[in-house]
């Protein structure tokens, strides 16, 4: 039989690709003395397109995974096929998960040719080789062989293999939990062509730009990008925008004016003076994955008591520490895990719980949330903290704060033993300044002890919270060996209480959670029930298991809180706004926005 090779079957696909498109445009009807439906977004652009370089929304239209994201309906996203047409999963007795992805038949890169599994296998290797220093190499750490490659350098010793062109294998070492929304249908896995790789015009924000996702880039330049409906595609969308423009954008006024104006269709970053007009109403801020917290130094007095460390938490007030910062994306921390991160067993979609009556609390019983902030999302981490965790119960502040007198009273403490004085070290960043002086300000009215806040540079707050080794002269002689504490196999920096921001660019609590496993914080914190609850939601692979890990998560994070080794402050966000006369807009919890199903709200009749 006569074999056509893939250069050839290209050409004969662009062919008919070409007389298909034009079948395509003539099922498109243009209003008359309109242009083509085009969307004008103001974002940061990025200097590459290159999606495991750049990533975000861009990379999202030009670019599509083994999975993808659809509307759930209510403006966030969900997991779908993407280039995969479907996906098997095995564990074995080892608690390795082989998963098989088995792509569609139709997929085409914007040239014409085939998209094929091999794309996968480079994109992944590509992603895990140390040589190339890709962001978030750190994702492939899930997948067996990813250590082998770090050590030697060879990426061909990853665990993914392409048997066939349309079957994509993979074998993972650790959890499931994110396996397919941060690798599968995130943008650093996106499948690369090895020959625009080899000639280096990968990712080239140029015209004629090869993709594999909904659009195709038609101009690039100082402006911005335009981006056309990709007819390569394997669902092209008949309704949403023709034409996509990113330009850059003017600063959160400038944007907001042309938005107003009609010359933005979207835009980043809302200025206070827009956020104010919506602060009375239901508008909530977009979640990051950022938490600020004040860490405990749990190795040096007074903080090496359990006591102290709770009465000092009980003693603030953190919504109004968040009040102060001054920041209207700020939202009041109900746990170290933020707003947004997901739930691995409660899938986006799904019908949600009915929230518990009882307003969650921290554990020093300061209420955690607003009775008007957003209904329960399955998807999020925080919306269930009341739900699967039995947290401390408490009444009021004010009833706080008697029960941290007493405590302190408890741990010896008192007109007789006056509390030391100690330093609050913080790093210079918006809002860090206020909530400092919140937090001196309410130990000290509330308690009767000095707190003093310093600011230092993030070099320095680096060096004085390290975890280091203990000198030798500290060992009276002995050999050199690490200090224990517990697992504790280091020494904390030399600091009383510190403030850090806490963040994960996975979209994941365990991700959060992982830093404080025995020895690994600065605080020295070292919990035996807390390392037991992480292993096992490491151990929890199977997707019918993620249930279990999110329960494991939730207890540890309680754990963590109750223990008092940190006190989580506020978290961050961010803010958009979609032109009024536009619907159909969704996006993921890390921040990458689709545009390809939004249309236009049909005017009124008058």
């Amino acid at each position: 039989m006569l074999q056509l090779n893939r250069k050839f079957l290209s050409l004969l696909l662009a062919a008919l690709l070409l007389l298909t498109a034009c079948g395509k445009e003539e099922a498109i009807p243009a209003e008359p003395g309109e242009g083509p439906f085009t969307l004008t977004a103001a974002l940061a652009l990025p200097e590459t397109l290159d999606p495991a370089k750049s990533g975000g929304t861009i990379a999202c239209h030009l670019f599509e995974n083994l999975m993808t994201w659809a509307d759930d309906g209510g403006g966030y996203a969900r997991l779908v096929p993407g280039q995969a047409e479907s996906y098997t999963l095995e564990v074995d007795y080892a608690g390795c998960a082989t998963c098989t992805f088995t792509l569609r038949e139709d997929i085409r890169w914007s040239d014409g040719e085939p998209v094929e599994a091999e794309d996968f296998v480079l994109a992944w290797q590509r992603l895990a080789d140390p040589a190339n220093d890709l962001p978030d190499r750190y994702l492939m750490s899930v997948v067996a062989g990813y250590q082998q490659v770090q050590e030697s350098g060879d990426a061909s010793l990853l665990a993914v293999s392409a048997p066939d062109a349309r079957t994509f294998v993979v074998t993972l070492q650790s959890s499931f939990a994110g396996f397919l929304e941060e690798l599968c249908a995130g943008c650093a896995t996106m499948p690369v062509r090895q020959d625009l790789a080899d000639s280096g015009k990968w990712g080239k924000p140029e015209a004629g730009m090869v993709s594999n996702g909904p659009y195709t880039l038609a101009e690039a330049g100082s402006e911005g990008f335009r981006l056309e409906r990709n007819l390569t595609y394997h669902s092209v969308n008949l309704w949403g925008p023709e034409e996509l423009r990113f330009v850059p954008s003017a600063g959160s006024e400038g944007d907001y004016a042309k938005l107003r104006s009609g010359e933005l269709d979207f835009m980043l970053e809302l200025p206070e003076s827009a956020l104010l007009e919506r602060a009375d109403g239901p508008w909530l801020p977009e979640p990051e994955n950022v938490t600020y917290a004040v860490l405990f130094n749990t190795q040096r007095a007074p903080f090496d008591v359990p006591e102290v460390r709770q009465a000092l938490c009980l003693a603030v007030n953190t919504p109004e520490v968040t009040r102060m910062a001054g920041d209207l994306t700020l939202r009041t921390a109900q746990g170290l895990v933020p707003y947004g991160v997901a739930d691995f067993g409660q899938r986006a979609g799904e019908e949600p719980q009915e929230p518990e009556e009882e307003v969650p609390v921290l554990p020093g019983g300061i209420p955690a949330a607003e009775p008007e902030e957003e209904p329960a999302q399955r998807w999020d981490f925080r919306a269930h903290a009341s739900e699967l965790v039995t947290l401390s119960s408490g009444s009021d502040y004010a009833a706080g704060c008697a029960q941290a007198r007493s405590l302190l009273l408890q741990a010896g403490y008192g007109p007789e033993n006056p509390f030391p004085e100690v330093e609050y070290l913080y790093v210079d960043i918006p809002g860090a300044q206020a909530a400092a002086q919140a937090l001196s300000d309410m130990w000290r009215q509330q308690l009767g002890i000095t707190v003093t806040p310093r600011a230092v540079s993030q070099e320095e707050y680096d060096a004085l919270t390290a975890l280091t080794p203990l000198p030798e002269s500290a060992l009276d002689g002995e050999e050199p060996v690490p200090r224990q504490v517990g697992d504790l196999p280091l020494a904390t920096g030399d600091f009383f209480l510190a403030a850090q921001e806490f963040t994960a660019s996975r979209d994941d609590a365990g991700a959060f959670l992982t830093h404080w496993r025995s020895g690994q914080s600065p605080t020295g914190y070292a919990s035996g029930a807390f390392d037991i609850l992480l292993s096992s939601a490491s151990a929890a692979m199977a997707p019918e298991a993620q249930d279990a890990r999110d329960a494991y998560l939730h207890d540890a994070e309680a754990i963590l809180l109750s223990d008092g080794a940190v006190l989580p402050l506020f978290c961050r966000g961010r803010s958009f706004a979609l032109a009024e006369n536009l619907t159909g807009m969704y996006r993921t919890a890390d921040g990458a926005y689709f545009f390809t199903a939004v249309e236009k709200i049909p005017a009124e009749a008058p």
